[in-house]
Order: C-alpha cells, then structure tokens, then sequence
C-alpha cells in the first residue's frame, strides 16, 4: 500500500537525519515533514495554504467553531490562512504522528486551475476541508516527497510534481477548499482579501463596514460569507489572530504577560488574560513560566 511506503520512507528520513519533533524541510520545493511525539497542551499557529497528509497518528484541531480530527491517510486542504489550535489524540515516543505538508504556491495553483478550464463555481464555504486521501493524491504526494534523493530530478522535474499534485487535489472533493479561493469572481475569494487586511492590521481597530468594503459586498452578505469560510465572525477572527501571536510571543520569549497584550493590540492586560484563558484554557502566566523554568 502506497500510504504505507510513503510512511516508510518518512521514518527513515527521520532516522538518517535524527529529528526531533517539529516540522523540517524535505529538500522538496515547499514540503516539510512534521513529527510530533508527545505535548503536553495544544499548539496554535496561523496556517498558511497548503496541503497535507497525515501518515501516522491522529491530530485534532479547531479553527473558529469548528472542530476536525486528522487520522492516518486523511487528507488536508486549507485555502485560506486560518488560526487554529492543535492537539495530539493519537501519538507517542514509539509511534509518533507523522505528516507530510505541502505549502500552496497561489500563482502556480491558479495557472494549474486555468489549464483545466474549469468552469465550476463552489462560492463561499469552507477554507478547511478533510477526510480520506484519494489513491492518486497519496501517488502525487509520494513521487513528489521521493524527488529528495536525487537533487537533479529535483530540479528537474519538482515543478511539475508539485503542478500534479495540485491537479490530483482540485480534482478531487477536498479540493473544493481550493477551487472556492482560486475563482476571482467568487465570495471566498473575496473574503480572502479581507482576511488578509484583518492579518495586516489585527492590532488595530477595524471596522466590519470596511472590511465589507474590501470584500466589494454588501455588509450582510460579506458576515455570512466569512462565517461560512472561516467559522468565526470577522472580530473574534481578530481576536484568535492577536490571541495566537501572543501564544507564540510567552511560548517562544517568556515576554511578561502586560507587554504582549499591548503589542499584540489589547488596552487591557486584565481582558487580554481573560480572553487568552477562555480560548488556550490556561492563563498566559503558565507559558512564561514553562519557559523560565
């Protein structure tokens, strides 16, 4: 089964070049191979589009209301930059989750689109869609992850491996996540423009009629599109943005608490810490702590 030889191949590159737990490139275009074996809270990031493969192990996660589990063989599309928080349901020191991530190139995605001449218009929906991979995207995927033995197919024949991979993906139910960006006429589309001027500007005050503006919709109809891609509201789409960067800024600096909540756009450290605690479930003091200690 290819799936099983793709992971295979996955562990042995762990164990030539003795990871640890993190995500690391392949020497592949934009592919990085993640491995996580054990975590003792949620992570949370800004994912950027891409797709994914998981090959080991069980992950779930919850961007806005919704909350999606990954297991071996599942299949993962993001279309646009969601925030989310992540955790492992299934991994260990002796079988750790393993996946494979593939970053989206929207300019090569959209020339691939183009070639197909599609015509169909999926509008608003999801910016995550997930489930059982497709034989020819675990195929795609695998031929594209196998090119880091020989640099000079690499360099060769990458572009078009990631190019059939993208095909394999649109062509397939998951890419639905794509298809929906990718169309300049349709409304995820057009509330993509908006995400990214709420990820320009998330530390300042913005103003839903603005962001409506930018859309180029109606004010009404630009909420409820933005709810069906992102499962949030326009302002707590805001506030997981400030509320993730201030994850990783006490994760990764111990900065004090009062000094991040200002720079990630909060007036008051007391709402921030409330805020950080309701989304994280721990209050932001535990991260500065883990990394003094």
């Amino acid at each position: 089964m290819e799936l099983q030889r793709l992971l295979d191949d996955a562990k042995a590159l762990i164990n030539e070049a003795q990871l640890d737990d993190g995500f690391w490139p392949c020497g592949v275009r934009d592919m990085v191979l993640a491995q996580t074996r054990h975590s003792k809270r949620p992570s949370c990031s800004v994912v950027e589009p891409m797709i994914g493969l998981v090959l080991q192990g069980s992950k779930s996660v919850q961007y806005g209301t919704e909350h999606v589990r990954y297991d071996a063989g599942d299949v993962i599309v993001v279309g646009s930059a969601l925030p989310m928080v992540s955790g492992l349901v299934d991994a260990s020191p002796e079988n750790p989750y393993i996946a494979l991530y593939l970053g989206i190139d929207m300019r090569v995605l959209r020339g691939v689109y183009t070639d197909m001449g599609s015509t169909s218009l999926d509008d608003a929906g999801p910016a995550l869609e997930s489930g059982q991979a497709d034989v020819e995207v675990i195929d795609s995927l695998a031929r594209l992850f196998r090119l880091r033995r020989d640099p000079i197919a690499e360099q060769t024949l990458g572009a078009a491996a990631v190019r059939e991979v993208y095909f394999r993906v649109l062509r397939s139910d998951k890419g639905r996540a794509l298809r929906r960006i990718i169309r300049a006429d349709s409304k995820a589309n057009q509330v993509a423009k908006a995400i990214a001027h709420i990820r320009k500007e998330y530390r300042s005050t913005i103003k839903a009629s603005d962001l409506a503006a930018i859309s180029g919709m109606s004010a009404s109809v630009f909420y409820d599109a933005f709810k069906r891609v992102t499962a949030n509201s326009p302002l707590q789409f805001q506030k997981d943005l400030r509320l993730t960067e201030a994850f990783q800024l006490l994760q990764q600096t111990g900065t004090p608490v009062s000094r991040v909540a200002h720079a990630v756009g909060y007036e008051s450290p007391a709402q921030f810490s409330r805020e950080f605690a309701k989304k994280f479930g721990v209050p932001p003091r535990e991260l500065t702590r883990d990394h003094v200690t």
